[in-house]
């Protein structure tokens, strides 16, 4: 019998294998064998070096006298921008060898499989960054060891490329990440070129917040000069201004982060839609995509003067001037999504007619929640602080859950005792992170000033909308949608047992990051719904899960007065 290929090498029998002398190092690069892939390998290799990063700033004296010499301050400047550019290479080069789906590559990040992770070398790289503290912590020329600064930061650079060089050693032979490299080709020289110019733009783009407002508040004045010939508007502070209302057109109000959040969302969508679109052409999608959403800055802070204007301050101060934002991105991007896919010169499957003609799952999936997440921005961006319509949210659900519950009855909505207690384990643990996260709040005075039934209509709306709708609407959007959709295109085909982890983690983590300052609990949480869906196969479980944990936070919060649990 030989030993598998993950054990020793092809053709080495056991008895051999057990006569041959091995070596402690030997030992241990068989006993550190892993089934990670190579892309697995480059993953744990970015999280110990951002590790070690972290760990050698507290050695760093950041006010030392050397720091404001003309190399002090090159060498900040430059190893603040080579860490944007490292990051952001890595991040492309990961985007572009997935978009690519080269066969070449794919082995290479299959080979890796069994390969032993040398210890030695994680020792040696250990050492070298035990060396590299000792430097950072004499750059400053007070302490540790007295070189000269230029010595001491040449030092720096040799011996952390080296640490580098041996942390990638240790994970695997350098002949597979030069095969890994061979297959990427072109693809490494697009994401160098465009991690260069994604370093250079950050560095130039806080200049840009300036020119950027100035080019803003003139079109702004340009729009609202017709509508009120009043208008008194000032270049030099940027302030629009009528009898009854007035704003002021800040850096921040130049547009730049929804520019920013409209980029990441074209990129996105034109990656994990790839194969439907035409390519360059499509490329247009992003500057389109864009000017689009500058031009609804523009019309946003328009529509706040109008408003204020009108008579009602408090509504445009409070609720249009913190939900218009994401309005705006929402229907920037909804509309360029819908409108390019229905566009043959730019998407195949409207060129073949598949789309139209075809039955839409995702639409099933996804409508309830974008629906309940659109009432809330508008009755948000009604209100004047306190969010009286928030039963909006509620028939939004409803509705769309009634329009697609024919093709929804068809999952399995049964459960058990375990979606319950998952439920209630989610609950203690949101409790927890909410007393640390969290200021405490009390009823809102507007609420407690209401008469007895406004009050108490209010309350049940919120009860039935946490409890029995959004339950269901996100555990179909993030566990029966995107659980399944990171694995498969066709994810109704894909059984919730047979998901992987990255499809956890990943929608896990984007559970989480939509629950704000709460993120860490989400992630949890996200993580707990999916397993016991994934263990079960019904989706039952898992809204049932998430019912008992909204069922418990909403008596907390009624019964204790912990309103911040329902900010």
């Amino acid at each position: 019998m030989r030993i598998s290929r993950a054990n020793a090498s092809p053709g080495i029998t056991t008895a051999a294998w057990r006569a041959t002398p091995r070596s402690p190092a030997a030992l241990l690069d068989i006993a550190t064998a892993t089934r990670a892939s190579l892309a697995g390998r480059l993953t744990v290799i970015a999280l110990v070096l951002f590790a070690e990063k972290v760990i050698l700033n507290f050695f760093v004296n950041f006010d030392g006298p050397q720091s404001t010499t003309r190399l002090g301050t090159i060498v900040n400047a430059a190893q603040l921008l080579g860490l944007r550019f490292v990051v952001s290479f890595a991040a492309l080069l990961a985007l572009f060898g997935y978009v690519s789906g080269s066969d070449r590559l794919a082995q290479a990040n299959a080979a890796a499989r069994g390969v032993a992770v040398r210890t030695p070398w994680l020792v040696l790289q250990g050492m070298l960054v035990a060396a590299l503290a000792l430097l950072v912590w004499s750059l400053d020329g007070e302490r540790g060891i007295l070189l000269p600064f230029s010595i001491t930061v040449a030092l720096l650079g040799a011996l952390g490329i080296a640490a580098a060089m041996a942390l990638f050693t240790a994970m695997a032979p350098w002949t597979l990440w030069l095969r890994a490299a061979k297959a990427l080709g072109a693809a490494a020289v697009y994401a160098f070129i465009a991690s260069l110019i994604a370093t250079c733009v950050i560095y130039w783009s806080q200049a840009l917040w300036a020119p950027t407002a100035r080019v803003t508040f003139e079109l702004v004045r340009d729009l609202l000069t017709p509508l009120i010939p009043t208008l008194h508007s000032d270049p030099v502070t940027r302030v629009l201004s009528t009898k009854h209302f007035a704003v002021e057109v800040s850096d921040i109000c130049s547009g730049l982060e929804g520019v920013g959040l409209m980029l990441a969302f074209c990129c996105a969508w034109l990656v994990c839609f790839r194969q439907e679109y035409v390519f360059p052409r499509a490329l247009i999608l992003i500057p389109c995509g864009l000017a689009l959403i500058f031009a609804l800055n523009v019309v946003r802070i328009a529509a706040l003067v109008l408003i204020g204007n009108s008579g009602h301050p408090e509504v445009a101060r409070y609720g249009f001037h913190s939900q218009a934002g994401w309005i705006a991105f929402n229907m920037a991007a909804c509309g360029i999504a819908l409108a390019s896919r229905r566009v043959a010169w730019l998407n195949r499957t409207a060129a073949t007619g598949v789309e139209a003609n075809a039955d839409n799952p995702t639409a099933a999936y996804l409508l309830p929640l974008l629906a309940i997440l659109a009432a809330g921005i508008l009755a948000r961006a009604l209100s004047s602080g306190f969010v009286v319509l928030d039963s909006l949210r509620l028939a939004a659900g409803v509705l769309m859950l009634w329009v697609f519950w024919r093709r929804l009855a068809m999952l399995s909505w049964r459960f058990s005792w375990r979606g319950p207690l998952a439920g209630l384990l989610v609950f203690a643990l949101w409790i927890a992170a909410a007393d640390v996260l969290l200021a405490r709040s009390t009823m809102p005075a507007t609420l407690s000033a209401s008469p007895d039934w406004a009050r108490d209509g209010w309350i049940a709306g919120r009860l039935a909308t946490s409890v029995l709708v959004v339950p269901i609407a996100e555990e179909l959007a993030y566990r029966g949608y995107l659980l399944r959709r990171i694995a498969a295109a066709d994810f109704e085909g894909v059984a919730f047992r047979s998901v992987g982890g990255w499809s956890l983690l990943a929608s896990s983590l984007l559970f989480g990051f939509a629950h704000g300052a709460m993120w860490l609990a989400g992630i949890a949480a996200g993580a707990i719904y999916a397993v016991v869906l994934i263990r079960t196969e019904r989706i039952g479980e898992a809204v049932a899960a998430h019912a008992t944990t909204n069922g418990l936070l909403a008596a907390y919060v009624l019964l204790l007065n912990h309103w911040e649990i329902w900010r």
